[in-house]
């Protein structure tokens, strides 16, 4: 009998200095670990002529060497086209398709229109299986109409190498018992997209460590308390920042609340920064509406706030030392991919371990 294989729809990620490329990477990366095969496909950079065999060439691919007993693996957002040659090769195979929650892109920027918005849940509902980042996530599918078999990712990981595991470890040794006079948060990623840096009160005491992407123009917008490191690739960040207190998972326009489109879209996915500060080993500050804050209350990795303001009061009322140790148990776990191949390994009837 042929083994039954994971099959993943090419979607090539390379490094952008903030969640787009690295998480989808890891995504991939544990994939392979999982013995899943990637399909080949026309490289993205091309001329017209070449792209012009994608979508025969995956048809041919699928027809010709997909069995019933085996899976394909898809993530949103990726080309519509692509999923539907995927669900008339599945009525002749009878494969099963899982498709992955990166991002939904009508619900991030509002901004769509309802022809593109049914375009994006046609694609999410050619799935058997849909990996929903959270809950919330979960819900929003249901009440859009659609219905498929839901596993709930709970968080993004992020993978580290063994070498970075151990420097982050040594890095945390240095610092500990150290008495710092100020609460030192840390918060990475596209800052040129998190409007509320420029508007927001720092509170007394406290001070926002910013790595990532930022204009020169934005730099010096940035309110009192807010200090910028530049710029480094993702493998870099976790040794840099684990020395911090906190990671902070915020955005949006607001300057004390939650507020815009992409703040708001805090309630359904999982931010990429949650993962990045937990495989740092710092507890983290997330929005209490956002759809990480059930597991963060789950896990009792950090605390929850309603807006802002509230930092001050919400960390000086935690029990640090019992939510770093509640870190540190998570820690190993994201860092190695847990629950991503969780999730995966959950789907029905798929040949894997039980985690």
């Amino acid at each position: 009998m042929k083994k039954q294989r994971i099959y993943v729809l090419n979607q090539r990620k390379e490094e952008t200095y903030d969640a787009a490329g690295k998480a989808m990477r890891d995504v991939f990366s544990l994939l392979k670990e999982m013995d899943g095969e990637v399909i080949p496909g026309v490289p993205k950079k091309c001329n017209k002529l070449l792209k012009a065999f994608d979508l025969p060439f995956l048809l041919f691919f699928v027809l010709a060497f997909i069995g019933k007993r085996d899976f394909i693996f898809y993530s949103m957002p990726d080309n519509y086209m692509r999923i539907r040659l995927l669900k008339i090769g599945q009525f002749f195979k009878k494969y099963q398709m899982i498709c992955f929650i990166n991002d939904l892109n009508a619900f991030r920027y509002g901004e769509f229109s309802g022809r593109e918005q049914k375009k994006e849940l046609d694609a999410v509902r050619a799935a058997d299986y849909i990996l929903v980042p959270n809950q919330s996530a979960e819900k929003l599918l249901k009440e859009a109409g659609v219905s498929a078999h839901f596993i709930r990712v709970g968080v993004w990981d992020y993978l580290v190498s063994g070498q970075i595991a151990d420097t982050i470890r040594e890095n945390r040794k240095k610092t500990e018992g150290k008495q710092n006079k100020q609460v030192q948060i840390a918060f990475a990623g596209n800052l040129n997209k998190s409007a509320f840096l420029s508007a927001m009160e720092v509170p007394d005491g406290i001070c926002l460590e910013l790595w990532g992407k930022l204009d020169e123009e934005k730099k010096k917008n940035l309110r009192q308390g807010c200090h910028y490191h530049g710029v480094l690739q993702s493998e870099e960040v976790p040794p840099v920042i684990c020395p911090l207190d906190w990671g902070l998972v915020w955005d949006g326009t607001g300057n004390d609340e939650i507020q815009g489109g992409l703040g708001e879209y805090l309630r359904y996915n999982n931010s990429h920064k949650c993962a990045l500060y937990l495989a740092s080993g710092l507890p983290v500050i997330v929005w209490s509406q956002s759809g990480m804050a059930h597991f963060v209350r789950k896990y009792q990795c950090g605390i929850t706030i309603d807006r802002l303001s509230d930092l001050k009061k919400e960390i000086d009322r935690a029990d640090y030392q019992s939510l770093k140790r509640n870190v540190e148990k998570i820690m190993p776990l994201v860092q190695q991919g847990y629950f991503f191949k969780k999730a995966v390994y959950s789907v029905k009837n798929i040949d894997g371990h039980v985690i």
